[in-house]
């Protein structure tokens, strides 16, 4: 293949020349962050099918995962002790616990692959941790709107389905449509410094009808507050975790000093239940909130996934102590901490040594803080790319899928992989993978 021409993988039509696509698409991308070096010339293609159940099984899924977080105790208290979280971790929650679990699924994504044997879903992200979103829009438009707009692909966008959200939020709130984007440039990675990331998406609300603003944490009380201390936006989206911006030292007090004045924030940070590991493995257990069918649909869409313990399960079956199974088939799991994020705290059994993995298990048996997950694997798809040098290359690729689900409606499907063909534990920020979206072709 030429680096002036390539084509669609599987679909036998003609594509623009490779410089075309890869002008095209970093324009799209200006400004945000995204991998610079090497570059897709496609998204990921799904059949229309596949793409759809992607977005109602990540719904469906989420949907049960809620009846199991609000389950595991009578108040907000014990739900965090059944799930071992230190309240000191969520500093964010409001009093009115109605209106947190309103909104604790208002954004989420779970990572998916497509299997030989269908959809998994092996992990939820929820509330302000949810990354990418912006990406997912802007990729999107610039595969089906731009590049390839003559070749009937779809996609659903995330910045209509957060408009509808805010929408219907206001309207059952009762509230002014004004919303605020409470995040910050420090927080994006790749030597970003440009707010085009936020400021693309108030202009989108802008389209829609609302008064909307972005603003730093340092300008946030002023911006939200004015000089009056009247509530000029009521509505809040949040682009951030408390954990990252700690590490990062962004001061996240003014976020604090809006919700006490009435900002609704979303996700709530009751999200921050449905974003914890540990919930997935209560439900793939089975909790008794569950019904007979709830319980089919996370068998049939969530692979076997256990909370750590000195305990036994069941697998396959057969009774096991958890620590004997994890040891005798250590190519089948992995290990996850209940809380980590962007590819961290996770051990894969097949890529671990011996005794490395035998630690591993002890450790996470003993202080309970992670779930053992049985190993899936994606189907591989064709994916043409060019390098940073120019070369065009097709390889088989093994993608994560981020269906995104926000106000429980379908938001657009986040891809990531490695474009030489790896496989592992897929990080774009730590591992060095690229990112894309599917579509439905």
């Amino acid at each position: 293949m030429s680096a002036t021409s390539c084509e669609l993988p599987g679909t036998g039509l003609a594509a623009p020349s490779a410089q075309h696509v890869r002008e095209r698409l970093l324009y799209g991308m200006r400004d945000v962050p995204f991998p610079p070096g090497a570059v897709p010339l496609h998204p990921v293609l799904l059949p229309r099918s596949v793409y759809e159940e992607l977005h109602t099984a990540a719904a469906r899924v989420l949907q049960v995962l809620v009846k199991v977080a609000h389950g595991l105790g009578g108040d907000r208290a014990e739900r965090l002790a059944a799930l071992g979280v230190d309240p000191a971790e969520c500093p964010l929650f409001t009093s009115d616990e109605a209106w947190e679990w309103r909104y604790a699924a208002a954004i989420a994504r779970p990572d998916a692959f497509v299997t030989p044997d269908g959809i998994q879903l092996i992990e939820y992200n929820a509330g302000g941790g949810v990354g990418a979103v912006v990406q997912t829009q802007l990729l999107a438009d610039a595969w089906v709107d731009d590049v390839y707009a003559d070749r009937s692909l779809f996609a659903h966008r995330p910045f209509q389905a957060r408009a509808d959200m805010f929408e219907a939020m206001c309207a059952r709130e009762g509230t002014a449509r004004a919303v605020v984007l409470q995040g910050s440039v420090a927080d994006l990675v790749r030597g970003v410094s440009s707010t085009r990331y936020f400021d693309v998406e108030v202009d989108h609300l802008r389209s829609r009808g609302f008064d909307a603003a972005f603003f730093e944490p340092e300008d946030l009380v002023e911006g939200v507050l004015g000089p009056t201390g009247e509530l000029r936006y009521p509505v809040g989206l949040r682009h951030f975790t408390v954990q990252e911006w700690t590490e990062l030292g962004v001061d996240w007090t003014p976020v604090g000093e809006v919700l006490e004045a009435g900002c609704q924030l979303v996700s709530s940070e009751t999200s921050s239940l449905l974003f914890n590991k540990k919930l997935l493995g209560i439900a793939s257990e089975g909790h008794p909130s569950m019904t007979p069918e709830e319980r089919r649909l996370v068998d049939r869409y969530v692979p076997w996934t256990r909370v750590t313990g000195d305990r036994e399960v069941v697998h396959r079956g057969r009774r096991w102590p958890l620590e004997d199974l994890l040891l005798e088939r250590q190519e089948e799991f992995l290990l996850k901490g209940a809380t980590g994020m962007k590819g961290e705290q996770v051990t894969m059994g097949r890529d671990t040594d011996r005794a490395t993995w035998r630690a591993e298990v002890r450790r996470a048996v003993q202080r309970q803080d992670c779930v053992a997950q049985q190993r899936v694997e994606s189907v591989r798809r064709p994916m043409t790319t060019q390098g940073a040098d120019g070369e065009v290359y097709t390889t088989q690729v093994a993608p994560v899928l981020g269906p995104v689900v926000i106000g429980g409606a379908p938001a657009g499907c986040l891809a990531r992989y490695f474009a030489d063909g790896q496989d592992g534990v897929i990080s774009v920020e730590r591992h060095g993978a690229a990112q894309n979206v599917a579509v439905a072709a």
